[in-house]
């Protein structure tokens, strides 16, 4: 059976900035493809996708070949048990805890309802949790905001 290229479950197309140093890495690959498709005397596809084996990027590398590709490389880091769909969850939980507006986090997710990124990562928040205690405790004994750092203990946790 080929593989069948489908669109997002809303169908929805969606943008994402992306840093300096990512865009840097995907010109260069780019560039390294525009250079193999030369090699091979064939044009690389405006289209081309980004993982192909073809020399103009015609067809996409199969959905596993990423994954067992993402294994080697965490084996050899002696991340063994970090799976591919944890760097979907690291992302969302850093920019939280970075500040990063839910709103978003959310689209980057491509959840059309913020809503739904706090349930799904509202149990990863714990630090966020114990940093505004800190806040709240320095306000009730100072009446200012304080960025008490020094205290890293896990604060009690009241049901």
């Amino acid at each position: 059976m080929g593989l069948v290229e489908k669109d997002t479950k809303t169908h929805a197309a969606r943008r994402l900035s992306l840093d300096g140093g990512t865009v840097a890495v995907l010109r260069a690959h780019r560039h390294a493809c525009e250079r193999r498709a030369v090699d091979a005397g064939v044009a690389l596809r405006p289209d081309a996708f980004v993982l192909s084996d073809c020399a103009d990027g015609a067809n996409p590398w199969r959905p596993n070949r990423l994954t067992h590709a993402f294994a080697r490389l965490r084996s050899t880091l002696g991340l063994d048990n970090v799976r591919l769909h944890d760097l979907r969850h690291f992302q969302a939980t850093e920019l939280i805890a970075a500040g990063v507006d839910v709103r978003t986090v959310a689209g980057r997710l491509g959840h059309a309802d913020p809503s739904v990124t706090l349930k799904v990562y509202a149990a990863f928040m714990q630090p966020a949790d114990e940093a505004a205690a800190r806040v709240i405790g320095g306000l009730l004994r100072s009446g200012r905001p304080t960025d008490d750092r020094a205290d890293h203990g896990i604060l009690e946790t009241w049901q």
